[in-house]
């Protein structure tokens, strides 16, 4: 070659290995690794690259830094172009380096493991190698032929002074490079896709199975570790990072207590600051500083995640302790989190979009379902396990999960506790409490409790019959909040009100618009002007921060209550406000909750007293919670979580779930139930094509919808795969103020949860 071979375009192969070796080396401390793990995992830093010392690759990187160099000095964007797709063809021709590094790192950890009588066939080193641009499946890497290796001189003086930098960092004791390249060259003579691939290697179980097999059967805790080691290391070094500790929180309890020098601390917040317990339960009304109290609790821990139940709840407590902790602090993770980045803050690089989606950053915000996506072995479920396993983790608004949610949920928990665990909600009820690890219950002092905000009042009749009531409170200036069950019911009481009041008195949220729509109404009703309704459905009970000054709402189960009627005199420092309840559940409402749970919700409410005190809503829960989970069916549905994880875990072993498999795609799922897909209205479809073509695919998810599945059976004529956006088209009509409309057949039973 005449010069060193190359890991990036900037950077010789050996300075990149070394960079992510000592990376590693600093990680795998902080992260507690065992000194065999760690010895492991930084033999999987210093050889993940070695395989791009072929040919190929190699010719592919003398591509890429001509790109850059012409990029550089500004060169003409025809010779840009050409530049670009040579540097392509190369890229597609290149073997994958990842699989060439296979043979190396097979023979210098079995060697280790023999020279320091590790017991088994510890292959973390190797299964992180060659995944670390793959996910672990049964097809990897098949029908690929040998590779293309550089000469024998050039393959001894890396080795040379791979093994140096691993005798530096006490990896050892490793063979000499001449002798370990003699051990190795016998390998090349075949393809090191049939070595992985090939049965004929004796199991643990006995039996007989290939190379790939002895990779899954790795101690999946172990496979994870050194591997998370690995990539986290390689992603830092190739961002240029030379500092780990953005990996960790620093002085988290001196940004808490900045943050609440300007108020008193309540009672019930001074003890969770005070608590050591490695598991804390916390019940405190809203709007009494709970999220306080929790991050007090947290304390100086190295890494927090902080889980809720939607993707708005999410955002809002991104931006939340992105003021306390520090911007480049908090990461946030769900299905929509690199959108969010780029139209927030403009974000694009690799390492913002990576170390918030695995966990990375040391303060995380995310979905519950990310959490358990991760346990159900989805993609980055290595680093997602590890660094959850090393945090601090807070479970808020448990109340929301069902109970198959929540089986999958504590199975999680009982295979892979967090450092430290708080379960928190506003009406934390007992009967769930005790499905959990044992904890110290801080709960919110006596006078909190004994705020009464609402002034409820009971109707014998649906939610149909509430327009005029609803029309006077508007007329007599009052911010009015009217709650259905369906999105149909919700539309056509909007349409009713909106005919008496007119467009810009009426506002109507729920979850079948798109992202961009939802996003503007949510910004236009969290400041309602006086004599406003506001319809909308379930979407208010965890998703806004909102304060109105009425309520009519039909029956729900008593946490559902509970939470909507948390969204009138939210912090209660106005007099007892209406709460109009309608007590006849339409049709929709019993096939979503279950005509027996909204009976027992009507009988609790009945009881209440007219002025109900957050006390006496939070016993009514507890009193509902103690009936639910007690129900046959309820405790099914918990085992089936239960159960579903344990099968995932025990039939992927080290395997990343396979989502072409129709059996394991049906598992893959945090909720039970309804599953919604997303798609585009064709009145976007245009408007689509112009963010692809002006290399703004990101935004896409502005205009996507999502529906139930179903509906893709129910009427296939409306949909149509656009294969080259990612998404299905639907020609159903869509208007920016109803929503997307469902199909006819559909029509009289529509309905859909947020």
């Amino acid at each position: 070659m005449g010069q060193q071979p190359l890991g990036k375009p900037d950077t010789p192969l050996v300075d990149h290995l070394r960079d992510v070796l000592l990376l590693g080396d600093r990680l795998a401390r902080r992260l507690g690794l065992g000194e065999r793990l760690r010895m492991q995992a930084l033999l999987a830093c210093a050889l993940h690259d070695i395989g791009k010392v072929t040919y190929s690759f190699q010719e592919y990187m003398e591509a890429a830094r001509a790109l850059e160099e012409a990029q550089t000095r500004g060169a003409p964007d025809r010779d840009l172009q050409n530049l670009r797709r040579v540097a392509n063809q190369k890229k597609a021709k290149a073997y994958p380096h990842a699989l060439a590094s296979l043979p190396f790192v097979l023979v210098a950890e079995a060697r280790l493991a023999q020279e320091n009588g590790w017991q088994g066939a510890p292959l973390a080193a190797t299964g992180a190698v060659l995944t670390h641009h793959s996910p672990l499946g049964p097809a990897l890497y098949q029908g690929y032929g040998a590779p293309d290796l550089l000469d024998d001189p050039t393959l001894l003086q890396v080795i040379e002074e791979v093994w140096e930098l691993l005798e530096k960092a006490g990896v050892g004791p490793l063979p000499q490079a001449r002798q370990f390249l003699m051990q190795f060259k016998p390998l090349l003579k075949r393809s090191p896709a049939d070595i992985l691939h090939d049965v004929g290697q004796s199991s643990s179980s006995g039996g007989w199975t290939s190379l790939l097999g002895h990779l899954q059967q790795q101690p999946v805790e172990e496979f994870a570790q050194v591997k998370t080691v690995l990539h986290l290391a390689d992603w830092l070094a190739s961002a240029k990072g030379h500092d780990t500790s953005v990996f960790f929180l620093s002085s988290g309890d001196s940004c808490v207590a900045s943050h609440v020098s300007s108020f008193s601390l309540r009672r019930f917040q001074v003890q969770a600051r005070e608590a050591l317990d490695d598991v804390l339960w916390l019940r405190a009304p809203t709007g009494t500083g709970k999220t306080e109290a929790l991050l007090l609790w947290a304390g100086n821990a190295d890494r927090l995640l902080y889980l809720l139940p939607t993707q708005a709840t999410v955002n809002a407590m991104w931006h939340r302790l992105r003021k306390i902790y520090g911007q480049e602090q908090v990461g946030l993770a769900h299905g929509r989190a690199s959108y969010m980045l780029r139209q927030e803050e403009d974000q694009d690089s690799l390492d913002t979009r990576l170390f918030g989606s695995v966990f990375a950053r040391p303060v995380t915000v995310a979905t519950l379902d990310q959490y358990i996506l991760a346990h159900l072995h989805g993609r980055h479920w290595e680093e997602r396990r590890t660094l959850a396993r090393q945090a601090t983790m807070v479970v808020d608004e448990v109340h929301t999960y069902e109970p198959y949610t929540l089986g999958l949920l504590l199975a999680a928990l009982e295979r892979e506790h967090p450092a430290r665990l708080a379960v928190a909600s506003a009406t934390l009820p007992s009967a769930l409490l005790d499905l959990f690890p044992k904890g110290r219950l801080v709960e919110a002092e006596p006078e909190l409790w004994r705020r009464a905000r609402h002034r409820l009042e009971l109707h014998d009749s649906p939610l149909d019959g509430c327009v005029e009531e609803v029309l006077a409170a508007a007329r007599n200036g009052h911010r009015v909040l009217v709650v259905a069950n369906t999105v149909r019911q919700a539309q056509e009481l909007y349409l009713t009100i909106k005919k008496e009041l007119g467009p810009q008195a009426v506002q109507l949220l729920h979850s079948r618009f798109t992202f961009r729509d939802r996003q503007r109404k949510e910004q236009q009703v969290g400041s309602p002007a006086p004599g406003t309704v506001f319809v909308a459905t379930q979407v208010v009970e965890v998703s806004l921060d909102i304060s109105y000054d009425v309520l009519f709402t039909e029956v729900a189960p008593m946490d559902a209550l509970v939470q909507r009627m948390g969204r009138v005199n939210r912090r209660g420092d106005r007099p007892p406000a209406p709460v109009h309840l309608f007590c006849q559940p339409s049709e929709g409402a019993e096939r979503i909750y279950g005509r027996s749970v909204l009976e027992w919700t009507l009988q609790l409410a009945r009881a209440l007293p007219s002025s109900p005190t957050d006390a006496d809503l939070a016993e009514a829960t507890h009193q509902l919670y103690q009936q639910v989970t007690a129900a046959p069916d309820w405790q099914e549905e918990l085992q089936e979580g239960r159960n579903t994880l344990s099968d995932v875990q025990s039939i992927q072993g080290c395997y990343t779930i396979d989502l072409s498999d129709p059996e394991l795609q049906q598992k893959f799922t945090a909720r039970r139930g309804l599953i919604n897909v997303e798609v585009l209205p064709y009145v976007f479809r245009d408007e689509a094509y112009e963010f692809k073509n002006a290399g703004e695919g990101w935004r896409i998810p502005e205009l996507l919808v999502p529906v139930p599945i179903y509906w893709l059976k129910q009427q296939p004529s409306a949909f149509t795969p656009l294969k080259d956006l990612g998404c299905y088209e639907t020609t159903l009509p869509y208007d920016p103020e109803l929503g997307l409309c469902p199909p006819e057949e559909d029509a009289a039973s529509s309905v859909l949860l947020d």
